[in-house]
């Protein structure tokens, strides 16, 4: 499965409020107050893997699931939230953040 890099991008600033860029190898997040930068190292099917554990996270929830790039809106807030270093980085589905 071949993800958009710019709808992911796109997808990924709207739902974290981050300015986020993508090429195919990596998600660059980053944030101008404080001045932080995040690094995600990700294959497309680690993508897949993402969004699929948040399908099944949401209907188990009774939410409604959704084909969506947007649907990583929350384990990425959830890593990115707490994160207070300047440079960090993140490796496939582990989104724990690495200074």
């Amino acid at each position: 499965m071949s993800i958009d890099r710019a709808e992911l991008a796109n997808a990924l600033a709207e739902a974290t409020g981050w300015s986020v860029s993508a090429d195919p190898h990596r998600v660059t997040f980053v944030n101008d107050d404080p001045p932080q930068v995040v690094i995600w190292t990700v294959t497309d099917a680690e993508i897949g893997e993402l969004r699929y554990n948040e399908n099944r996270r949401a209907k188990g929830y009774g939410d409604k699931q959704s084909a969506e790039l947007g649907v990583l809106w929350l384990p990425l807030t959830e890593a990115l939230g707490p994160f207070e270093g300047p440079r960090g980085y993140m490796d496939g589905t582990d989104l724990t953040i690495r200074e």
